[in-house]
C-alpha cells in the first residue's frame, strides 16, 4: 500500500474508543459541519479547496462557481440549517463570504452551550445560531496565506416551567481565522486556526486542524482521500474520508464518499456517507450524518456553474 494511502487510513481511522466528550463551546452553529461534501468526507475538509473552505480554511478560498453555493440541512424533525457562500478572484487576492444559520427547538433542561446533539433532541425554546464570514487570501512564497473574519451568536427564547421561568438567551462574538496551504506528498497539507476571540462571554471552540489530501485520476475514475487532526482545548478531534467518481461524457459525472471521525459527543456517530451529480452546469450534493436513537440529518447543497 503507498505511504500517501497509508497515512489516509491511519488518520480516517484514529478516533479513540474512550469517547470522552469535547468540551462545551458555542455558538453551536460553530460545531456543525457547513459542507454537504465535507459531511461525507468525516468533515475533513481543512486542505480542500470549495466553494464552503470559507468555514474550513481561508487559505482555500476559491473562486470554483459563478454563482453562489447553497446547502440545506434538516436534522430530524427538529431543526434546519441554511447555508450560502461565494467567492471572487480580484487580482492577487481570493475573496470569500459566507453565511449559515440554525434554527432548532431546545429542550428546557439543555445546558448551555449546546452540543450538536441538542439538535436533534425534540425540544420546547425557540433557537437561533448564525455566523457571518469574510475572508480572503493570496500566495506568499509558495505558501496560501489567509486570514477571516466573523461574528457568530445564538439567541434562544425564555421558558416558563414548573420550576421557574428560564430567561432568554443572547450571546455574540467577533472571531478571527487563519490558515495556510502548500502543495505536499503529491497532495495538499494545511494548517488553520480557526474562532479566535475573546471568550470571557462565552467558551469559544477554539481549535487548530492540520491536514492533508490528494487526488488520484485514472482513465476510468477519480479518487480523493482527505484526512486531519484537531486540537481544542486539550481535546483532540479528526477524520478522514474517501471520494470516488466517474464521468461518462463531458460535463456530466457521479461520486459516492464515506467518511470517519471523532464527534463532540457519544450521541453522534462517527460514519457519514454522501454522494455528488453533476449534470452540466448543475451540481448536487447529498450527506447522510448518524446520531444516537436512529437520528440523523440530511445535507443537500447545489452549486451552478
Amino acid at each position: 500500500m503507498p505511504i500517501n494511502v497509508r497515512i489516509v487510513a491511519a488518520l480516517c481511522f484514529m478516533a479513540p474508543v474512550a469517547w470522552t466528550q469535547a468540551p462545551r463551546a458555542g455558538p453551536l452553529v460553530l460545531l456543525l459541519p457547513a459542507s454537504t461534501r465535507a459531511t461525507g468526507l468525516g468533515d475533513a475538509f481543512v486542505a480542500l479547496r470549495d466553494d464552503a473552505a470559507i468555514f474550513y480554511n481561508p487559505a482555500l478560498i476559491n473562486p470554483t462557481t459563478n454563482g453562489l453555493y447553497g446547502t440545506f440541512v434538516r436534522y430530524a424533525s427538529n431543526g434546519t440549517m441554511g447555508v450560502l457562500s461565494n467567492a471572487v478572484a480580484v487580482g492577487t487576492l481570493n475573496l470569500g463570504w459566507g453565511v449559515e444559520v440554525l434554527e432548532f427547538k431546545a429542550r428546557g433542561d439543555a445546558a448551555y452551550p449546546f452540543a450538536p446533539m441538542d439538535v436533534v433532541r425534540a425540544g420546547s425554546r425557540d433557537a437561533l445560531s448564525l455566523a457571518a464570514a469574510v475572508g480572503a487570501n493570496t500566495t506568499v512564497k509558495g505558501f496560501k496565506a489567509g486570514v477571516g473574519m466573523k461574528y457568530a451568536e445564538d439567541r434562544v427564547d425564555g421558558l416558563l416551567g414548573a420550576s421557574g421561568v428560564t430567561p432568554p438567551l443572547r450571546k455574540g462574538v467577533l472571531l478571527g481565522d487563519a490558515g495556510l496551504s502548500h502543495p505536499f506528498m503529491s497532495g495538499t497539507a494545511a494548517l488553520a486556526v480557526q474562532n479566535m476571540g475573546d471568550d470571557s462571554r462565552i467558551p469559544l471552540p477554539i481549535q487548530t486542524t492540520l491536514g492533508w489530501t490528494r487526488g488520484l485520476n485514472t482513465s476510468q475514475l477519480d479518487f480523493v482521500f482527505a484526512a486531519e487532526v484537531s486540537e481544542r482545548n486539550n481535546w483532540m478531534g479528526g477524520g478522514g474520508g474517501a471520494e470516488v467518481g466517474y464521468g461518462w461524457i463531458e460535463g456530466w459525472s457521479a461520486a459516492l464518499r464515506a467518511g470517519l471521525r471523532r464527534t463532540e459527543t457519544s450521541a453522534q456517530r462517527p460514519l457519514s456517507v454522501g454522494g455528488t451529480l453533476n449534470a452540466d452546469h448543475l451540481a448536487l450534493d447529498y450527506a447522510l450524518e448518524f446520531f444516537e436513537h436512529s437520528g440523523y440529518a440530511h445535507h443537500l447543497s447545489l452549486r451552478w456553474r
